[in-house]
Order: C-alpha cells, then structure tokens, then sequence
C-alpha cells in the first residue's frame, strides 16, 4: 500500500443512508450522494467543476411499510453537473407500490434503468433498500418470535430470506447453528 506521501486525493465519494421511524410506524430511508472533487475536472462547454467544489450532490427518500412495500418517494438532485439532470427526479415516484424482495433490482432497472432515470439516484434505490433491511430487522424478527420461537413454524413456511444469501449465512455455518439450530440439516 501507498503511503500518503505517495497519493493526492482526487474524488470522495460519500453515500449516507439513514432510517428514521415514523408516527404511523412505517420506516423512511433517505440516502444521500455527494461526489467532492479534489482536482479541477474540465469541461468543453461549462466552467470546470474547481478541485474542493460538489460535482454531485443527490438525495433519496423512501417510505416502506412492514410488508416491505414502497409508500412513497422523493428524488431531489441538489447539485449536478448538468441543468438536465434533476429531470428525472419525479421518476422515482414510479417505484411506489414496488415490494423490496427477490426481483426488486430487475424491477427497478425496469421502471429507472438507461435514460429514465439518473446512475446515481438509482443506486441509492438499492442502497435505501438495504438499510431498510437493516433497520426493520428488530421488529420483524421480534414480530416472527412472537409468533413461535421456532423459524420453522414462522409465517411463510421456509426459512428466514438470509439464510444461503452469504457466506456467514449459509445453511450449514455458525451462525444459522447459533441463532436458528431448528434449520440445521441433518448430514447424509
């Protein structure tokens, strides 16, 4: 690795998601882009975006309900290198009523993919999808517990998504033996 002696910073690029909880219990997810550059970037027809100056600056919120299930949406482009480029904002309405589960990502792509929407709003999409994951685990796995203590006979009638979706969650591994030993197979 390079010492800082070595290296000039050129870019940072900050994405910040945060949940916050709201009156009617549904979770809202805002996500943020910033790109800072740390050197000039020119262009042919604009004044060049100065090193210390945003040449992004974009925010996302969505609104989820406990059944994973987008309520509402607001794109806002802050800054952008291009007069156009909040003109897609009010796309992002389109993924109300989208339910965050297996295909959510092909289904965004869909709806904001290519030139309808914006690269960088629609990443946040994904990234305000996984900290609502990571916000209403709490509550749903409380909600399951309630239920009965044991996954196997929680609604839906398989095991919890994560399960097989990595490595530390494989159907095999500690941490399914630790938290969930009901769904440890048997070895053949």
């Amino acid at each position: 690795m390079s010492t800082d002696s070595d290296r000039k910073l050129v870019h940072t690029r900050t994405i910040t998601c945060r949940a916050f909880r709201l009156k009617n219990g549904f979770l809202e997810i805002e996500a943020t882009v910033t790109d800072l550059k740390g050197q000039e970037v020119p262009f042919r027809s604009r004044p060049p975006v100065r090193a210390g100056e945003h040449m992004h600056s974009m925010s996302l919120s969505l609104v989820i309900d406990d059944d994973y299930v987008v309520r509402d949406v607001k794109a806002q482009t802050l800054k952008a290198p291009w007069p156009v480029c909040g003109s897609t904002d009010a796309a992002y309405r389109g993924l109300i009523g989208l339910r965050i589960n297996d295909g959510f990502s092909r289904k965004v792509r869909e709806i904001l993919g290519g030139v309808q929407g914006c690269t960088h709003v629609t990443e946040l999409v994904m990234q305000a999808a996984n900290t609502y994951m990571q916000a209403s685990w709490p509550d749903r796995i409380s909600r399951q517990i309630a239920i009965d203590p044991d996954p196997r006979h929680w609604p839906g009638a398989s095991p919890p998504a994560f399960v097989d979706k990595c490595y530390a969650w494989r159907q095999d591994g500690e941490a399914v033996r630790q938290e969930y030993p009901e769904l440890i197979q048997p070895r053949k």
